[in-house]
């Protein structure tokens, strides 16, 4: 993997040269996400729910039309069926070319991992730098609008992936808060406590999605849904407008755009599966 997205012994500005392949491989990254929406069964997405709280007697309970992006990418990668993730299943069963945009797309999406990011600082219309409090290690994300808005000790939990060594999310991250005086050793005990006994650098995929579980539901509880707004590729170079709105049961028209992303209307997408 290459190192350019470490930021190390990198001047300031040398990501740029980056955005036209990101912006590429970030929609080539959607269209695959969103055949591996369709492949989720209503088992799977009701599992999801059950798992993050916000599925209640049968019916998904939102604080906002954009967690359903999060419990997408929550069911995507997190939930398993006979040891194996949708991302997985769909490698093994309908395999894109060899070398094709596409398998490098899905072989990024298989190493995905979920965290917790510290903002240390930000190239505004490029992207972040973060550090991975569960790796201890500084990444460089890309994500144009982001970067525009973020704040130095800003925590956000969120997946990334990194497709020819170029970082960025999988697009459902949760803002947690602001990193306090202490709080990184803070954090490190508590996830000791979590986790006796194991490198923390090196979690299996049980262990990561675990963390994400209770990082998600913990987001979710204190509300972190009404502040998220999520931007299409085609919104790159503008600012996302932030949601922060509360609509009564996670309400969408069925006439509306899906807020997962995949461009249906509603009714056509995860309106028919509910």
């Amino acid at each position: 993997m290459s190192n350019w997205m470490s930021g190390a012994g990198q001047p300031a500005g040398s990501h740029a040269a980056f955005l036209p392949r990101y912006q590429h491989l970030r929609q080539v990254g959607m269209q695959l996400n969103n055949r591996l929406v369709e492949t989720l069964s209503r088992s799977v997405l009701d599992e999801g729910g059950k798992t993050l709280g916000i599925l209640k007697k049968n019916t998904f309970v939102l604080d906002s039309e954009d967690e359903i992006a999060v419990l997408m990418d929550f069911c995507i990668y997190d939930i398993r069926c006979e040891g194996m993730n949708a991302v997985e299943r769909y490698l093994a069963e309908t395999p894109p070319p060899a070398g094709s945009d596409e398998m490098v797309i899905l072989q990024a999406m298989v190493q995905a991992r979920y965290s917790l990011f510290e903002v240390e600082g930000a190239e505004p219309g490029v992207g972040v730098q973060f550090r991975d409090l569960l790796s201890d290690e500084s990444v460089f994300t890309m994500d144009v609008n982001f970067s525009r808005s973020v704040k130095l000790g800003m925590l956000i939990a969120n997946r990334i992936m990194a497709p020819e060594g170029v970082y960025y999310s999988t697009g459902a991250g949760l803002p947690v808060g602001m990193m306090p005086r202490g709080g990184r050793a803070q954090f490190l005990q508590v996830l000791s406590r979590m986790f006796p006994g194991k490198d923390l650098r090196n979690l299996s995929p049980t262990d990561r999605s675990e963390f994400a579980t209770t990082t998600i539901r913990m987001c979710l509880s204190r509300g972190a849904g009404e502040h998220i707004g999520y931007s299409e590729p085609g919104d790159m170079g503008r600012q996302a407008p932030a949601r922060t709105g509360r609509r009564p049961g996670g309400h969408v028209g069925r006439n509306e755009r899906c807020p997962c992303g995949s461009g249906k209307k509603y009714k056509s997408c995860c309106g028919a599966r509910q």
